[in-house]
């Protein structure tokens, strides 16, 4: 059985047994499902029985994994459910960096109460709610191996088998550092095994270390772990003394986020997802988004009724408003998406802003050139005017070149002025491409037609 086909059938029984209040079932298919999978659950169901199916979670440890997996709405109704006994259980069961992001959601009294219970990871907590959320700092945990020079491979191979370290969530790598705490060096497990135990640290590690700071935004971070293939990096303060690690399922988790935001902006919708909010939220995140569709909408009516002698004498004309527009905005789309992506993943830098927009100018002229004269030669065999022809040929080119050129520029302009490219697109560009596209079609057809 496929996997979506398996996970469709899990959300359908949960949803079906918490109809009928079927509670005992539901707790033994709950022990059995992996808290990752049960976490997808929750989008598909109401406020009301997500705080019922989370209730029936028995294992602190899979209590936290599953709200750390949920977005923050979600977490936030079902946090304000639990008593502070239990809130404080269930961060106690979470990594460092997870907890933050949890107590962040709290109110400011409840944020007191839950740090002020927590015993086993109180200090660490409280030191990454001081850093903002998009940061490396905000995302680091601060459970790591840091290790002086000078000890020995076997002596680290007895300190990894000692109880202190049996929760390190990541001992891939074992860091080194010196007396004051600076990082120094770092080396594998693999090279740890390999040696005479009697080998000092020093002589195995590399001391080119590759290392972050705590004010570093996320989204940097991460194009430095997928850069260099890491499974974490590590994260310092402004003296390079080490204070955590950002690892790879924390960089996968901001891919998703960026990526997702960036395809929500790129859209009009905001920055957020929308499909668990309230109607009257939805709307109101589009409004604004909007309007410069609207604005644009209403620029372009001003510029057809300029011409509309023009089109009282030749109908036709509009005829080919539709699909010049529509032509033109498509291949604007395209352009803006290649850079807003290209920009977010680093594949294109804004000192390439020439050769980017050359390029995309080039492909647009290509393709407007080659529907210009296809549907020319429509123009031509539909209503048999020469004028008209080249008119639309011309005013088709014009359009998807323009386009081209509008989609790839205003990306790599907002970039280079630190505006987020992604606004450049959707609205912005669409709008631009029609006024654009409507105007030098009316304009040619006018000159060409003599009308």
């Amino acid at each position: 059985m496929a996997a979506n086909q398996r996970h469709y059938i899990l959300i359908e029984t949960i949803k079906r047994l918490l109809r009928r209040g079927s509670y005992s079932r539901l707790k033994k298919i709950i022990s059995k499902v992996h808290a990752a999978d049960l976490s997808t659950i929750f989008p598909t169901l109401s406020a009301t029985n997500q705080r019922r199916l989370y209730r029936l979670i028995d294992n602190p440890e899979q209590q936290a994994i599953v709200l750390s997996e949920l977005d923050e709405d979600i977490a936030l109704s079902i946090i304000e459910d639990l008593s502070i006994d239990e809130i404080t259980t269930i961060i106690e069961n979470m990594a460092s960096d997870d907890a933050a992001a949890i107590i962040k959601l709290l109110p400011p009294e409840q944020t007191d109460q839950v740090i002020t219970r927590l015993r086993k990871i109180g200090e660490d907590v409280e030191g990454l709610l001081k850093y903002s959320d998009d940061t490396a700092g905000g995302i680091m945990i601060t459970d790591f191996l840091a290790l002086r020079e000078g000890m020995t491979a076997g002596e680290v191979i007895s300190t990894l088998q000692s109880k202190e370290y049996k929760d390190i969530e990541m001992p891939f790598y074992i860091y080194v550092v010196d007396r004051q705490d600076h990082l120094v060096g770092v080396c594998s497990l693999r090279q740890l095994v390999l040696v005479p135990p009697s080998t000092p640290l020093r002589n195995l590690m590399s001391s080119d270390v590759i290392s972050v700071t705590t004010e570093m935004d996320q989204e940097e971070v991460a194009k430095i772990v997928a850069r260099y293939n890491f499974l974490a990096v590590p994260v310092v303060d402004q003296e390079n003394r080490m204070v955590g690690l950002v690892t790879v399922d924390d960089v996968i988790d901001i891919f998703r986020e960026e990526a997702t935001e960036d395809i929500l902006k790129m859209a009009g919708v905001g920055e957020e997802f929308v499909e668990t909010k309230s109607v009257y939220r939805s709307t109101r995140i589009r409004i604004p988004w909007l309007f410069a569709s609207c604005v644009g909408g209403i620029i372009a009516f001003f510029i057809i009724g300029h011409f509309e002698d023009s089109l009282r004498k030749v109908s036709y004309l509009a005829a080919f408003i539709p699909v010049i527009m529509g032509m033109g905005g498509n291949v604007g789309i395209q352009s803006s998406t290649i850079v807003v992506r290209g920009l977010a993943t680093g594949r294109i830098l804004i000192h390439d802003l020439w050769r980017v927009v050359s390029k995309e100018l080039a492909i647009g002229l290509i393709l407007g050139a080659f529907y210009g004269l296809l549907v020319g030669l429509l123009a031509q065999y539909q209503f048999s005017v020469s004028g008209l022809t080249i008119a639309v040929c011309i005013g088709l080119l014009t359009s998807m070149s323009v386009a081209a050129l509008v989609g790839s520029l205003l990306p790599m302009l907002f970039a280079r002025v630190n505006i987020d490219p992604a606004v450049a697109t959707g609205p912005f560009v669409t709008t631009a491409i029609d006024i654009l596209s409507v105007y030098f079609y009316f304009q040619l057809a006018t000159l060409l037609l003599g009308i």
